[in-house]
């Protein structure tokens, strides 16, 4: 028979439960060897999820964003600090990002010998298309800054182990793509910083066998820009977002009730900071990419250009090195960092009676509703789901017959513990007020007795340490009251902070009696119950607020920030985030390297097709069958394409190139480069395609004059011949 709800008892106490026995079969418990590796939750404050490699540094961190969000929570109301919902403002940033882009296809033409007048078109109609222009820019560096901002919170606040792993795992690859579509996107402009991030694109991908023709091949001359490849960056800027809404998904598809977008007030904010920031600094454009000219000093949009330091400095081995090891170092994270595994939550199938409270109200949506496969009179019952469960207790607090919750902090287990709590208090002092506090509050740092429960920062109480506020199910407030308790005290972690996302909502509701299951004021004063959300840097407060609630002070709630106030606030954060935004893409960039000229020769070109014969040696002919020995061994191959440069009769390189493909049948292909001096030169370059390895069938003579930063460049293929370009 299913263990009733808790009910009203004949001396006015509580009735609840007892645990389970022996026999009483469980649903998703851990296994004993889990039991045995995971740490324990005690008495004396040890927290529900494992403790991690390099916390100290961590917490640091986590006390700077919280020290913010108290700042903040003086001038603004919670739904208006942004450090509470960069994801949301990252999304929201997105969208407007891809609303905007969408309508420039308006003006915009992709071409890439079209391409950079359409933007400069934009840019002269500064509150039309260059409106536009500017808002897509800066929605979009928006988008990166707060993923970074967000990224690094949740770093700080070591969400990313245990169940959470995908949400880290997918907001990288959230984050990758983000960068990588803002990095094509500069590509379309064809400005000199769309030269750079091409020229280092090419330098990072002929590192890799994937083209048959390395891609720096086609930014040599201006009239061999491949326009099907910028087509296909076009393509691939305009794909890339569904790519991120897929990943957005995975991201989010742990979580119940994700928090998408910003709220109307929020919105505002975010849309009127970006028309405002987008009508004082609109959008620049720099000079037309010249292949043959290079660059030299300019502004560029660090959040998504700053890879432009290295691929201008660094070759492609280096740069994939970087890549591959940063990416394994962060992606790796989850698995390096934690020790070991957070603990699931259990279900006792005897206690279980289908209200499903616990399942709606599991922030990240790790309980179903099941058949159920005994004679209790209930369709359904709760299942844990062990590879979404984090551990954090809220579904304790949302079952009224303890059958679910954390076996190693199990409900009824505590409530009896509470109850000797105030029994032996009540029988050596007048009265005795309880403190139940959440390890990730501004009580973290209380020093509390294993045995007595004392804290000497909170005299007067006895303190309870619970895994989450959202643990606190309201009849262990109740039975504490109707003991002789005069007071309970939660202290939650600060709001927009809590470990477990919905714990320290769902406890207030619950204690205003605004959720199920609600504290029944019928059974105790709800005034002897207050929910302090505090964050930990907020110790000082905590021990005020507790003073003056053991003093019967009324509620000393801080006042609610004035309108004006609000507004001084908002618009000097929205300034400052505008600022940062700005500031970012209005940084100068000078280019490396010497401004001595370049000559560069390249050419794509087959050598002759020939047969080279030898003699095979004995122990060749030995293991060919009589009727199959030759006298000769004749092998149909390629030549080698030779190259020899001459500049004022100097000789610069003579080699050789072997022909590509996995037959070696394929084109010899070769681009190289010569750093000369200033002024008039005499440049020979000759070419042999033959057999014979001493022969030059192919030569070109021209003087040059060379200028800084240009480049001359000879090209040859076997239609066209030489081909030069000053």
């Amino acid at each position: 028979m299913t263990a009733p709800a808790p009910t009203e008892a004949a001396g006015g106490q509580a009735t609840e439960p007892s645990p389970p026995a022996a026999n009483e079969a469980h649903v998703t418990s851990p296994s004993a060897e889990q039991k045995r590796a995971l740490p324990v939750i005690r008495d004396d404050g040890e927290r529900v999820e494992p403790k991690v490699r390099g916390e100290r540094v961590l917490r640091v961190g986590n006390r700077a964003f919280q020290a913010l969000d108290a700042l903040l929570a003086k001038g603004l109301p919670a739904q208006l600090n942004p450090l509470a919902q960069t994801g949301a403002i990252a999304n929201t940033s997105l969208i407007t990002a891809i609303v905007t882009g969408i309508v420039l296809l308006i003006w915009y033409r992709t071409s890439v010998h079209e391409a950079h007048d359409s933007v400069v078109a934009m840019t002269q109609s500064r509150f039309g298309a260059g409106f536009v222009r500017s808002l897509h820019r800066y929605s979009s560096d928006a988008t990166l800054l707060f993923v970074l901002i967000h990224a690094v919170k949740l770093f700080f606040e070591r969400r990313f182990g245990g169940a959470r792993w995908l949400a880290w795992v997918t907001g990288l690859a959230l984050l990758g793509l983000l960068w990588l579509d803002g990095w094509l996107g500069y590509w379309l402009v064809w400005d000199q910083r769309a030269q750079l991030v091409a020229l280092g694109s090419g330098r990072v991908l002929d590192t890799l066998p994937i083209f048959a023709d390395p891609l720096s091949r086609s930014f040599l001359v201006d009239d061999r820009l491949n326009s099907l490849l910028f087509f296909v960056v076009f393509f691939l800027h305009m794909l890339l977002p569904l790519a991120m809404g897929v990943a957005l998904w995975l991201h989010i598809t742990r979580l119940s009730r994700s928090w998408f977008l910003t709220r109307r007030a929020m919105t505002a904010w975010v849309l009127v900071s970006f028309a405002a920031v987008s009508l004082a600094f609109p959008a620049d454009v720099v000079g037309a990419a010249k292949m043959a000219v290079r660059p030299e000093a300019f502004t560029i949009d660090w959040w998504y250009l700053a890879p432009i330091w290295l691929t201008d400095r660094l070759g492609g081995g280096v740069l994939w090195a970087i890549v591959l090891g940063s990416g394994a170092v962060l992606f790796s994270i989850p698995w390096a960092l934690a020790r070991g595994r957070a603990r699931v939550a259990a279900v006792i199938e005897a206690r279980c009676n289908a209200c499903e409270k616990c399942y709606h109200d599991c922030p990240y949506d790790a309980i179903q509703m099941v058949p159920r496969k005994d004679d209790k009179p209930f369709a359904t019952m709760a299942s844990v789901d062990p590879s979404k469960c984090i551990g954090c207790g809220i579904c304790a607090g949302s079952c009224d017959s303890a059958g679910i919750g954390l076996p190693w902090f199990d409900s009824v287990e505590q409530r009896h513990r509470i109850d000797e709590l105030v029994d032996k208090t009540l029988g050596a002092e007048a009265d005795v007020m309880l403190a139940l506090v959440c390890n990730e509050s501004a009580a973290a740092h209380l020093n509390v007795d294993a045995v007595t429960a004392r804290s000497p920062e909170l005299p007067g109480y006895r303190v309870v340490r619970v895994p989450c506020a959202g643990w606190v199910h309201p009849l262990t407030v109740e039975r504490a009251l109707r003991r002789g308790a005069r007071g309970v005290l939660i202290v939650a972690s600060g709001p927009g902070s809590c470990m477990y996302r919905e714990g320290n909502r769902w406890t207030t509701e619950r204690m205003a009696g605004a959720r199920e299951p609600a504290f029944r004021g019928e059974k105790a004063d709800r005034e002897r119950v207050r929910v302090l959300e505090l964050y930990r840097t907020q110790g000082g407060r905590l021990i005020g607020q507790a003073r003056a609630f053991a003093d019967s002070t009324p509620p000393g709630a801080a006042p609610a920030p004035s309108l004006a106030r609000r507004l001084v606030v908002g618009v000097g954060l929205a300034a400052i985030f505008g600022l940062v935004t700005w500031a970012g893409t209005a940084a100068g960039y000078r280019t490396p390297g010497d401004p001595s000229p370049k000559l560069v020769v390249s050419f794509k070109h087959p050598g002759k097709a020939g047969e080279n014969c030898r003699e095979p040696s004995q122990a060749e002919l030995d293991k060919l069958p009589k009727h199959m020995r030759q006298k000769q061994i004749c092998e149909r191959r390629r030549a080698s394409v030779r190259l020899r440069v001459e500049v004022d009769g100097r000789e610069l390189t003579a080699g050789a190139y072997e022909p590509r493909g996995v037959w070696g049948d394929g084109n010899s292909i070769a681009i190289e480069r010569f750093t000369l001096s200033p002024g008039a030169h005499q440049v020979k370059v000759e070419l042999g395609d033959t057999m014979n390895p001493a022969e030059y069938n192919h030569s070109t003579t021209r003087e040059l004059t060379l200028k800084e930063r240009h480049n001359s460049v000879v090209l040859f293929d076997k239609m066209t011949g030489f081909v030069w370009y000053e």
